[in-house]
Parts: structure tokens; C-alpha cells; sequence
């Protein structure tokens, strides 16, 4: 029988992460709500995942730490750690990433979200205008009409479809079939969405402000953008061939 208290876990992939570690660990464990952290590191070579290591015994049963071999993807992590999640019996399962960029204050307002009849709940940059700080204008404009696109080829009516700061309810994640996710970089974040939306669950997007990170260097690339460009485009067929 599952333990009746309600638990949540923080997802949090990392690699070379060692300026914001330690101080997003010490934010989380902050908050009022009892939030749990996994991080999974992909090997960091400037020792993140030692930092990890150090606090463990500072948050005994709190703060847990998987090592991967190298830079495995996005959403390789994200699964890895979803998996670990369903098996220790957590209730709300979130994604944030490590350098600040999504405010870990911001995680009471999607775990409340959930809470309220949300099946997913997703730390919106575009519900309510445009929230980004510190982003030069061309990123910000990919990013917009990047979320237009995604609406475009799937239907779906999200504002932030490439939102990666996100709360699950944990039957959404008991009911989808990860061996069918193939998106492993950003565009897992738009094929977790898209296959949330169409098994029928309620997404509910909570406005965010986005800040660029201040320490700690960026994962964007060109090829990362195009591979959940086009990779949207295979998605929707395999969903129309699926069908049939």
C-alpha cells in the first residue's frame, strides 16, 4: 500500500552546473513545501555531481543524485528520473532546470495548480504576453513563433509549448508509454505535452517569469532548435499514422 502523505520530487537534469548547484539545492529545501530532489548528472567534468554528493548527508532522504556515463539528452534524463520517481511512489512529479532561469518560488504555484484539478501544470513565458528577462530579441523571437509552429502542426491551443518548468500528476506519467517518446532534446519537452494533451488530460499553464541564467553556460544550440522543429513535424505523422 502507498504511504498516504502526499510527495513531490523535483527533477532537475544537470551538467556543468557547479556555480548553481549548491544554491538551487539550498533554495529548494528553503521552500515551505517538503519538496524532494533528484538530480541526474551526465558526468559533469567540473564536479557537480561531487557538490551533490557533499549535501546528500546534510538532507538525508531529501536530496537524491543519479549518475549517468556522459551527455546522454534531455529527455533521456527527464525518463530516467520519471522512472525513479513512480517506483518511490511520488505523487507530483516536476521539471526544472538548474540555472535559475524557472524560480523555484514558482514551484508552490504549479504544485497548488495541480493540486486544484490540473493533470499537468506548466510555468508559462507566453499565457500572459511575453515574460522573458535578459534574452537578446532573436531568442525571444524563436522561442515565440517556435510555440506558434508547435500550435500549428499539432493543434494543440499551449502558449508555451516548449516550456520545460512543469508539474505531473502522477497518473500521466503511469499512463504513457516512454519507450514511444523519441524526442530527446527540447523538442521531449513539446512530445511530453503533445502526448499528455491527447490521452485527454486537463493542462493548465501557469504564468512565469523567465530570467536567463547568470552563471553557468547556456545548452541552446541551432541543432537542438532544429531537431524539435523537425522532429514536431515526424511526431504528428507517427500520432496520424497511429491512428489507423
Amino acid at each position: 500500500m502507498r504511504n498516504t502523505v502526499e510527495k513531490s520530487l523535483v527533477i532537475i537534469p544537470t551538467y556543468n552546473e557547479i556555480e548553481n548547484a549548491e544554491k538551487m539545492v539550498r533554495k529548494v529545501f528553503s521552500l515551505q513545501t517538503p519538496f524532494h530532489l533528484l538530480i541526474i548528472d551526465d558526468n559533469s567534468p567540473d564536479g557537480t555531481a561531487a557538490v551533490i554528493k557533499t549535501l546528500q548527508s546534510e538532507f538525508e532522504g531529501r536530496l537524491h543524485l543519479i549518475e549517468r556515463s556522459g551527455k546522454l539528452g534531455l529527455g533521456t534524463a527527464y525518463i530516467t528520473g520519471f522512472k525513479w520517481a513512480l517506483e518511490q511512489g511520488y505523487d507530483y512529479i516536476f521539471e526544472m532546470d538548474c540555472d535559475f532561469s524557472h524560480n523555484p518560488d514558482d514551484l508552490e504555484r504549479l504544485l497548488s495548480a495541480v493540486r486544484n484539478g490540473a493533470d499537468l501544470a506548466i510555468g508559462s513565458r507566453y499565457i500572459s504576453g511575453i515574460n522573458v528577462i535578459n534574452w537578446p530579441l532573436g531568442r525571444v523571437l524563436m522561442s515565440w513563433f517556435a510555440s506558434v509552429y508547435v500550435r500549428m502542426v499539432t493543434g494543440m491551443s499551449i502558449m508555451d509549448t516548449t516550456a520545460g518548468f512543469k508539474c505531473y500528476r502522477r497518473r500521466v506519467l503511469e499512463a504513457i508509454n516512454f519507450d514511444e517518446i523519441r524526442l530527446v532534446g527540447y523538442g521531449f519537452q513539446i512530445e511530453m505535452k503533445f502526448t499528455t494533451f491527447k490521452m485527454g488530460y486537463k493542462i493548465k499553464e501557469v504564468p512565469i517569469i523567465f530570467t536567463d541564467r547568470k552563471e553557468g553556460t547556456s545548452k541552446m544550440s541551432g541543432g537542438i532548435f532544429n531537431e524539435a522543429m523537425w522532429g514536431v513535424l515526424k511526431m504528428k505523422w507517427r500520432s496520424f499514422w497511429k491512428k489507423y
